[in-house]
C-alpha cells in the first residue's frame, strides 16, 4: 500500500483524537491554538505532496491568518478581518471547480430546485442572524455575517453542481470537504453566538474532515479522472 494512501487519513485521524481531547480537558484559548497548529500541520502536508494548486495554497494561507487571529477574538478588528479572510478562502474554494462547471447545462425542474434552495437557504441564514445577542455583534459585524453566510450557500450551490456533473471520486471528496466546511461553521456558530458549547466538538470535527477532503481533492486530475494520490 502507497505511503500517500495511508499518511492523510492517519494524520487526520490523530489530529482529531487530539483536538477533542483538548476540546473537552481545556479551555477555549487553548483550543484555538490546537486548531491553528492543526491546520499548519494539513498546510505542511499538502505542501509535501508537491501538487501546485494555486487556490488551495491561499485556501491554507487565509484558513491559518484567520485562526491566528481567532486567538484574539473578543476584539472587533479580529472578528472583523476573520469575516473577511474567511470569505477570500471560501471564494478560493469555489473557483477551483469553477472551469470544470463551465458549460455547465440544466433543466427547468433544476432551476426551479435550485432557486427554491436558494430561498430557503437566505431566509435561514436571516434567521440565524437574528438568534443572536445584539450585544455580542456590532453593525459591521452583522453585515460580514450575511456576506458570509451567502459563501457559504455558494459553495454548496457549486458543491451540488459538481457532483451532478461528475459522479466520481473527485466530486465525493469535493462535496464531502464543502460539507465539512459548513457543518463545521454551523457548529461552531452554535457554540460560540447561542452558547452550546457541546457543539465546539462538531465544529472540529467537520473543520479537520473538510480539510482533509480538501487535500484529497487537490489529488485529482479532474481532465483525466484518475488519481495522483495513492
Amino acid at each position: 500500500m502507497k505511503p500517500y494512501k495511508i499518511i492523510l487519513p492517519l494524520i487526520f485521524l490523530c489530529l482529531l483524537i487530539g483536538n477533542l481531547y483538548v476540546i473537552f480537558t481545556y479551555d477555549l484559548d487553548f483550543s484555538n491554538k490546537v486548531r491553528l497548529i492543526s491546520v499548519l500541520v494539513f498546510f505542511l502536508l499538502f505542501l509535501s505532496y508537491r501538487i501546485m494548486n494555486r487556490e488551495l495554497i491561499g485556501f491554507f494561507v487565509m484558513l491559518l491568518i484567520s485562526d491566528l487571529l481567532l486567538l484574539n477574538y473578543e476584539n472587533e478588528l479580529s472578528n472583523v478581518l476573520i469575516f473577511i479572510l474567511r470569505i477570500t478562502a471560501y471564494i478560493l474554494v469555489i473557483k477551483m471547480v469553477v472551469p470544470d462547471l463551465k458549460g455547465l447545462k440544466t433543466s427547468l425542474f433544476q432551476k426551479i430546485l435550485f432557486v427554491s434552495v436558494l430561498v430557503v437557504n437566505l431566509f435561514m441564514l436571516f434567521v440565524l442572524v437574528d438568534m443572536v445577542p445584539e450585544k455580542l455583534y456590532s453593525t459591521i459585524i452583522r453585515g460580514l455575517f450575511y456576506f458570509y453566510g451567502i459563501s457559504l450557500i455558494c459553495m454548496v450551490v457549486a458543491a451540488v453542481s459538481y457532483s451532478n456533473r461528475y459522479a466520481n471520486d473527485a466530486s465525493f471528496f469535493y462535496t464531502t470537504a464543502i460539507l465539512g466546511l459548513v457543518l463545521a461553521d454551523i457548529s461552531s456558530f452554535i457554540a460560540y453566538y447561542l452558547g452550546f458549547t457541546e457543539f465546539y466538538f462538531a465544529d472540529r470535527f467537520f473543520y479537520l474532515m473538510g480539510i482533509a477532503a480538501l487535500i484529497k481533492f487537490s489529488g485529482f486530475d479532474r481532465s483525466a479522472d484518475r488519481v495522483l494520490l495513492r
